[in-house]
C-alpha cells in the first residue's frame, strides 16, 4: 500500500503546474529509502515532469533556443541581403517607411508612387516601433533583424508557455518545431512585413488562453489574453477580425455562455419569470461574472477598427482617396451563394495543399481545440480573394497562423494534462491489468511526449523544400561576391549620394538609404535623375526594354535622358533637363 499510496502522489490532486512541482517534492522526500524498482519508476516518471519544476534551467534554455533561431534566421537574412536577393519592393518600402519615421516624418514612400503616404495603403501604425531601430542602424537591413528577433521572441514565449505543462525537451521540441514551420521560413524568406509584430502578441494571448485549462481560477489568465490581444488591430486591417474571434473564444472560456443561455431561454420545467426580469438578470451576470465584460468589449474593438480603417482612416490617407484592396474579396458575393463559397475555399487545388500543409504542421490535433477557430478569419480572406498569391504556402501569408496552430496544440497538450487524473503506477501497469479508464488516460498520458515530437518531426522533414536549405547550396552560402553581385554593387555606388533614382527591383532596395528610390514602373511627372534598369532583372519577364534612355523617355514626360553608364546587364541613363 505504501508503493502504490507514493506513486499515486506523482498525479496531481488538482490542475495547475505548481501541484506538480510540490507534489513531486514531497513524493521524492517519502520515496528515498523505497525499493530500486519504486525509485527507477520515480524517475521515469519525474522525466515527464514540466519543465518548470526547475525554473532557472527552463529559462534558461528557452533563450538559448531563441538565440539560436535569431542567429539561424539573421545568418540567411543576411546571406541574403549580401547576394542581392530582392523577392520583392515590400523591403524597399518599409525601409523607406522606416527612414521617414526615424526622421520625424510622415511615412511618405516613393516606391509607391510620388508623394504617397504608406498609411494610406494597410493600417499598420504599429511599424512606427521601427523608428528606434533605424535610428541606431540606418539601413534596410536592420528591418530584416528586426523581423528575426520579432520571431525568435515569439519563440522563447512559446517555450515558457510550454514549459508549465511539457517537460524540458517536449516543450523546446514544440518551440524548435514552430520555429522551422513552413509559415516562419516563407516569411523570412520573402523579408520583412508587418504582420511580424503580430508573433509575440499571438503566442502571449493564446498562450494565456490555453493555460486556462489549467486554472482553478482562470479569470486573470483571461484578462491577460484579452489585453495581449487588443494592439493586434494595429499590426494591419485585417487582424481585427482575429481580434474579434480571440474574444468569443475567452468569452467562452468564462462559461458565461451557458449561464446565459439558462436565463434567456429558461427550461420548459423552470418558473416563468418576465422577460425584463431575465433581461435584467442577464445584465447582472454579464457584469459580474468575471473576464465576460472584457471578451465582450474585445469582440467589438476587434470589428469597430477594421472598419474605421477601410472606411475612414486607409481612405483619407490615400491619394486616391479609397482602400486600393477592396476588389481583393467581394464579401456580397460570398454571402449570396454561401455553397459557391465554401467551395471555393478548397479550390483550386493549391488551397487545399496548403490546409493540408497546415494540418500537418500541428500534426492534426490543433483543430480539435477550440483555438483553431482563431485561424478562419485568415483563411477565409485569403481563399476567397481571387489574387492567386494568398492561397499558395508561400509568402508571408501564413505567419500569423502559426502561432494559432502551435498555440492551439499547446491547448490541447494542456486540456489532456487537466482530465489525466488516473495515478501514474496504474499508467504504467502490466496490459493484463487495465481498464477503458486506464488506457484513454495513457493516452492522453503520452499526449506530452508524442505530440511535440511529432511536430518536430514534420517540420524536418518539410527542411528540404523551404527556404532554410538554401543554407546547403554553396554558391548561396559563400561571402565572396559573385560576378552578378559585383556588377550590382558597382551599379548601385554609380549613383550620386543624394539623387533620385527609379529602378526595377534588382537594386531598388539598396537604393533607399542615401538615395530618393522610385519604383520604375511608375509614370509621368517628376521624372527621376537616374534611371536604372537590369536587363536580366525578374521585373522584365525575359523582355526587358532595349535601354534606359528610350524607356526613361517614354516613361517621363518631358524630360530628356542621356546615356550614363553600362555595368554588365545594368543600363543607366541620366536626365539632362
Amino acid at each position: 500500500m505504501r508503493v502504490q499510496h507514493a506513486h499515486h502522489r506523482l498525479t496531481p490532486a488538482l490542475p495547475g503546474p505548481q501541484n506538480h512541482f510540490a507534489v513531486y517534492t514531497r513524493t521524492r522526500r517519502r520515496t528515498r529509502g523505497a525499493h530500486p524498482n519504486l525509485r527507477r519508476r520515480r524517475r521515469m516518471s519525474s522525466s515527464l515532469l514540466p519543465a518548470e519544476a526547475h525554473p532557472l534551467r527552463a529559462r534558461m534554455s528557452a533563450a538559448a533556443l531563441a538565440l539560436a533561431v535569431f542567429a539561424l534566421y539573421s545568418v540567411y537574412s543576411w546571406l541574403q541581403w549580401r547576394h542581392y536577393v530582392v523577392p520583392s519592393w515590400d523591403l524597399g518600402i518599409f525601409s523607406q517607411l522606416a527612414k521617414a519615421y526615424a526622421s520625424g516624418q510622415a511615412p511618405i514612400v516613393p516606391i509607391k508612387g510620388e508623394g504617397f503616404n504608406l498609411l494610406g495603403d494597410h493600417f499598420h501604425p504599429v511599424t512606427v516601433l521601427l523608428t528606434p531601430f533605424y535610428w541606431l542602424w540606418p539601413a534596410p537591413a536592420t528591418l530584416l533583424y528586426v523581423q528575426n528577433g520579432l520571431v525568435a521572441l515569439s519563440v522563447y514565449l512559446l517555450v515558457r508557455f510550454a514549459q508549465r505543462i511539457l517537460a524540458l525537451w517536449a516543450s523546446l521540441a514544440l518551440g524548435l518545431a514552430y520555429a522551422l514551420s513552413f509559415g516562419i521560413q516563407q516569411a523570412v524568406a520573402v523579408q520583412f512585413h508587418e504582420v511580424a509584430f503580430a508573433l509575440p502578441l499571438l503566442i502571449m494571448s493564446l498562450g494565456y488562453l490555453a493555460m486556462t485549462r489549467l486554472a482553478d481560477a482562470p479569470a486573470l489568465l483571461l484578462r491577460r489574453a484579452i489585453y495581449w490581444a487588443a494592439p493586434l488591430v494595429f499590426v494591419k486591417e485585417d487582424v481585427g477580425i482575429t481580434v474579434f474571434v480571440i474574444g468569443l473564444v475567452a468569452l467562452a472560456r468564462t462559461g458565461w455562455l451557458s449561464t446565459a443561455s439558462s436565463i434567456a431561454f429558461p427550461s420548459a420545467s423552470a418558473p416563468v419569470r418576465p422577460r425584463r426580469e431575465r433581461y435584467r438578470t442577464l445584465l447582472r451576470s454579464w457584469v459580474n461574472t468575471p473576464a465576460v465584460a472584457e471578451a465582450s468589449l474585445l469582440m467589438l474593438w476587434g470589428i469597430v477598427w477594421p472598419l474605421l480603417a477601410i472606411g475612414l482612416i486607409l481612405p483619407h490617407f490615400n491619394t486616391a482617396g479609397v482602400f486600393d484592396y477592396s476588389d481583393k474579396l467581394d464579401i456580397a458575393a460570398a454571402i449570396g451563394d454561401p455553397l459557391g463559397a465554401f467551395a471555393q475555399l478548397f479550390y483550386p487545388w493549391q488551397k487545399t495543399a496548403t490546409l493540408g500543409l497546415l494540418l500537418l504542421t500541428g500534426v492534426l490535433a490543433w483543430t480539435t481545440s477550440p483555438l483553431a477557430l482563431i485561424s478562419v478569419p485568415t483563411l477565409i480572406w485569403r481563399f476567397l480573394s481571387p489574387q492567386e498569391g494568398y492561397w499558395e504556402p508561400t509568402w508571408h501569408y501564413n505567419l500569423v497562423l502559426m502561432p494559432i496552430v502551435f498555440t492551439a496544440l499547446l491547448d490541447v497538450l494542456a486540456r489532456a494534462t487537466a482530465r489525466t487524473h488516473v495515478p501514474a503506477y496504474q499508467l504504467g501497469a502490466a496490459p493484463a491489468g487495465r481498464t477503458v479508464r486506464t488506457i484513454f488516460a495513457t493516452l492522453r498520458h503520452r499526449a506530452p511526449v508524442a505530440l511535440p515530437a511529432l511536430a518536430l518531426i514534420v517540420s524536418l522533414g518539410f527542411l528540404p523544400n523551404q527556404p532554410l536549405a538554401q543554407l546547403t547550396d554553396p554558391d548561396f552560402v559563400t561571402t565572396e561576391l559573385s560576378t552578378t553581385d559585383q556588377m550590382k554593387a558597382e551599379a548601385v555606388a554609380a549613383i550620386p549620394e543624394g539623387a533620385t533614382v527609379a529602378a526595377d527591383l534588382s537594386v531598388l532596395t539598396y537604393l533607399v538609404l542615401n538615395h530618393a528610390a522610385y519604383w520604375i514602373g511608375h509614370s509621368g511627372e517628376p521624372g527621376p535623375d537616374y534611371v536604372l534598369i537590369d536587363k536580366l532583372g525578374s521585373a522584365w519577364g525575359g523582355n526587358p526594354p532595349t535601354s534606359a534612355v528610350a524607356y526613361a523617355t517614354g516613361r517621363y514626360g518631358t524630360a530628356t535622358y542621356v546615356h550614363y553608364r553600362t555595368i554588365g546587364s545594368i543600363d543607366i541613363a541620366v536626365r539632362t533637363r
